[in-house]
């Protein structure tokens, strides 16, 4: 397989969804190469326990089969540790290739309609109310790796497309995403260990927009660290501006 694309960043560049999907791929590549030398690095102390490596030295005293029995076990605690991170990987590789697949689907949406845009108005994560408006704000708890709500349109919250959450590592991935006929031309996003308070989108601090009907888009992601926030609840507010596509 290919090695992904890696786009340059910087604080100043927003990234696209295929850019997070590619920047995804490559840190699950970097992980992959890290687990495969830690395997290595197991075998390696067990062939040094039982003297089977090559040119090694002898031990001046063979293990008795305590310590065999406890290098066996610190081992096995590895390996297991490994296979948990393995599963993790592999959601992160279907979730990016997932964001690449939207990215697709939504260029074609967003340049093929040829009729005028209709303003539909906000849309909020689906949870708690707070500050004013229709504003809602919604968690993901310190033990949650993953976590999806709707994207709530107007007062009645109407559901037409969804916020995904994916902890990875030290990043939060939030996916906001709108359902056919809605395209966004504006996301703004709320992501802290406290509640937020101030229901302004535009004092968010992560923000993308365009301004063209041609670049209006059905899916975005932002790639947040929140390696500050490890072991408790992260609370995020995602925030939409649609348009109805005919």
């Amino acid at each position: 397989m290919s090695f992904p694309n890696i786009p340059d960043v910087n604080a100043s560049v927003s990234l696209t969804p295929e850019d997070s999907a590619n920047l995804l791929l490559a840190s699950a590549a970097f992980e992959e190469l890290g687990l495969a030398h830690l395997i290595n690095a197991e075998a390696e102390k067990l062939q040094y326990v039982l003297g089977t490596i090559e040119g090694q030295t002898k031990l001046a005293e063979p293990p008795t089969l305590e310590e065999l029995l406890r290098v066996n076990r610190s081992i096995d605690q590895t390996l297991r540790e490994i296979i948990k991170k393995e599963m993790l990987i592999e959601f992160q590789v279907e979730d990016a290739l997932t964001i690449s697949t939207t990215t697709t689907s939504t260029t074609t949406t967003t340049t093929s309609s040829t009729a005028e845009p209709t303003e539909a108005g906000s849309a909020w994560s689906v949870g708690t109310d707070f500050g004013t408006g229709n504003a809602q704000y919604t968690s993901i708890g310190a033990d949650v790796s993953e976590r999806t709500v709707a994207l709530g349109l107007g007062s009645s919250h109407t559901d037409i497309g969804a916020v995904a959450m994916t902890r990875s590592g030290g990043s939060l991935l939030v996916t906001i995403s709108a359902d056919a006929p809605y395209a966004m031309d504006q996301v703004h996003l709320y992501v802290s260990d406290a509640v937020p308070t101030t229901s302004a989108p535009g004092s968010f601090p992560y923000q993308y927009e365009v301004s063209s009907p041609a670049d209006y888009f059905t899916a975005y992601t932002f790639t947040v660290d929140v390696s500050a926030f490890a072991g408790k609840t992260i609370y995020v507010a995602a925030h939409a501006h649609l348009y109805a596509l005919s």
